[in-house]
């Protein structure tokens, strides 16, 4: 017997009417949700025709690419295996539940011939079984939870509306087993027919049929009007927050503004940072309504996995809780620490493993930024930085190093205006830690080798990324700004960086202050001189690990060149943890000036590398290979960290320095 709406109820209509106020309260739930994100600040974009709402930009490729297909989800294999079947799953069901409908209203053939038995009978029981499968692992997860979904907080509710989605699939098949022992086995419907053989009696089937019915449609309309109250609410914020999240690659930081603080006749300044909820915008609001609690963030934090104060799922877990709250103007920092606000190193890993797009770092920066620039609080040793790069025009405070040693007894060229092609940037690590000197003059030997028209600077320098990670926004820009100015002069438009953050600044921050400039990083010009014939190597047979840097990796994309490069003049092994789930060598946000807590990150990343048993480790930072050339003296007393460069020079047939 063909399949018939309604079969064996009566008055069942009243199910769909109740549909229509069960549909207002779900929209009403949404628009509490909407009301609490729409108390953050409006955020500043010059198109208005782009935005939503002073949220942002709308793209709906990484609604369904970050959102709906969500890769990320997949890292870890067993909860994103059952993340997928109770999503799809759901999909298909909800697919199915509409074509019944419009069964009902239109006629729409669907429970006849091949469809019916293969979509309507056939798919439509194996969703439900994998729905189920889903919410039994999320059951069973729940009762032996990880540390991840624990620490420092575990998220309740989510039993409950596991517990309730279980019942609507199991209530789901017992009106399928019902309807079919009462009538004949139905071609596809497997789990219907094993229950109407097996376990359902003939002889009350009506009844179970009719009373299962009834509580499967108010059970449904209960868990669809709960959705927006529950944490559940995720399946529609998750994927909202994706499409209006910044592109990949990379943390968008932003520049601050600070025209308003030139304003005579301004009413009221900008806020610095952040202290309180009311000073995040709308986006941050979203970032913190959509978050899940897992604690994929915690994991992947080089910080937390050293047993530092900071959780990036702590700040974003204290910050949801009291958006719920409504409380705004309350002060975050009563319950969040200095000392953890100041242990991110800002390498991204938790924004890279977010599932659902949040930025972490963006949002503890901006705290960061509050304590340095509103309240002049940090801790002791980047503050005698930050008092260096104000005074002295770089960071490392303490330094017995001239700003010319580096190349001492090495001819290097000065930029000259109108004739030289490229910038090499030294940056203030190469001028004054005298273990980063050899990448400086590596690289100038390798240009010179390649014939390659280049110049730096007569004076040493920084870009000011230092200030800017360790909050200094202000300092951050005046040294910007005298850099743009004297590019200009020079008429610089290409410039080679061998720090990854002056190679950040210079394509992330430096363009918003009118500075565009062509910017590659070492790494990426190395392999284009093997690639040109420019440069000939010699190969060897060592074996080299290769430590992406986080500002290079994470936050610009660069991943293949340095490998190619290590590639042409050795044999690459990677470790364990590479590309965009490298482990940062500690030294990110500041941190390099910074007394650690608990395990060194630096010596947590040399031990891997280190038992990749490799003779050497590459980098193509010089703050990568300041701290994992400490990091390894745990282990051992040979020198095993060397920056590509140095690498490549070793490489060049007959290289004579000078």
């Amino acid at each position: 017997m063909a399949r018939i709406p309604y079969w064996n109820i009566s008055y069942g209509v009243i199910i769909d009417l109740l549909a229509i106020p069960v549909f207002l309260i779900f929209v009403y739930g949404l628009y509490l949700q909407w009301q609490l994100i729409k108390k953050g600040q409006l955020r500043v974009i010059p198109s208005i025709t782009k935005v939503f709402q002073g949220i942002g930009t709308f793209r709906p490729g990484a609604f369904f690419m970050r959102g709906i297909l969500n890769p990320k989800i997949y890292r870890k294999p067993a909860s994103g295996v059952a993340h997928g079947c109770v999503f799809w799953g759901m999909a298909l069901l909800f697919v199915g539940t509409n074509l019944v409908i419009l069964n009902i209203l239109f006629g729409l053939p669907v429970f006849t011939g091949a469809f019916n038995r293969w979509f309507m009978s056939f798919t439509l029981d194996l969703a439900g079984l994998l729905v189920l499968g889903g919410i039994v692992f999320f059951l069973l997860r729940r009762q032996f939870m990880p540390d991840r979904l624990k620490i420092p907080e575990a998220r309740t509710g989510f039993v409950l509306v596991s517990s309730l989605l279980g019942v609507l699939i199991i209530t789901g098949f017992v009106i399928e087993g019902a309807r079919l022992c009462a009538n004949t086995p139905e071609a596809g419907a497997f789990v219907g027919n094993f229950l109407a053989a097996s376990v359902i009696s003939q002889t009350s089937a009506l009844q179970i049929h009719t009373m299962t019915w009834w509580v499967h449609g108010l059970l449904a309309l209960f868990f669809v009007a709960y959705i927006p109250f529950s944490p559940l609410v995720h399946i529609i914020l998750a994927p909202v927050n994706s499409g209006f999240a910044d592109p990949s690659p990379g943390v968008k930081m932003g520049v601050m503004d600070f025209s308003a603080f030139d304003d005579e006749d301004a009413e009221e300044l900008p806020a610095l940072g952040a202290d309180k909820l009311a000073d995040f915008t709308r986006k941050r609001f979203l970032d913190f309504a959509s978050c899940l609690w897992c604690g994929r963030c915690q994991e992947a934090c080089p910080a937390h996995n050293t047993q530092k104060p900071l959780s990036p799922k702590g700040v974003i877990v204290t910050l949801a809780q009291k958006l719920a709250a409504g409380e705004m103007e309350d002060s975050v920092m009563e319950t969040l620490s200095m000392e953890a606000i100041f242990n991110c190193t800002t390498c991204a890993a938790c924004m890279e493993v977010c599932p659902v797009s949040i930025n972490q770092p963006k949002t503890i920066m901006r705290f960061r930024q509050n304590l340095v620039m509103e309240q002049g609080q940090m801790p002791e040793l980047m503050g005698k930085a930050i008092t260096s790069l104000e005074q002295r025009s770089h960071p490392f405070f303490g330094t017995g190093s001239g700003a010319a040693e580096w190349r001492k007894d090495l001819e290097v060229p000065k930029f000259e205006a109108g004739k030289t092609e490229y910038l090499l940037w030294i940056g203030c690590s190469i001028t004054y830690e005298q273990r980063a000197w050899t990448i400086g003059r590596a690289m100038v030997n390798i240009l010179k080798s390649a014939h390659v028209s280049f110049g730096i600077l007569e004076d040493s320098r920084c870009t000011g990324d230092p200030a800017k990670q360790m909050g200094n926004e202000f300092l951050f820009a005046e040294i910007a700004q005298q850099n743009i100015d004297d590019f200009s002069a020079l008429g610089i438009q290409k410039i080679i960086t061998m720090c990854p953050h002056c190679y950040n600044s210079f394509t992330r921050h430096y363009p918003k202050m009118g500075g565009q400039y062509e910017v590659i990083p070492h790494a990426s010009f190395i392999r284009t001189l093997v690639d040109d014939k420019k440069l000939q190597l010699d190969r060897n047979a060592q074996t080299i690990t290769y430590h992406d840097p986080c500002y290079l990796g994470r936050r610009n994309g660069v991943y293949d060149d340095p490998r190619n490069v290590i590639a042409s003049v050795g044999n690459l092994v990677e470790m364990p943890r590479n590309k965009n789930e490298s482990f940062c060598c500690g030294g990110g946000g500041g941190n390099y000036w910074a007394e650690e807590t608990g395990t060194r990150i630096n010596q947590a990343r040399a031990g891997e590398a280190l038992g990749t048993d490799a003779d050497a480790i590459a980098v193509a930072c010089p703050f990568c290979l300041l701290m994992l050339t400490d990091g390894v003296k745990k282990y051992t007393e040979e020198i095993k960290a060397f920056d590509i460069a140095e690498i490549v020079e070793k490489c060049l047939p007959d290289m004579a320095e000078g």
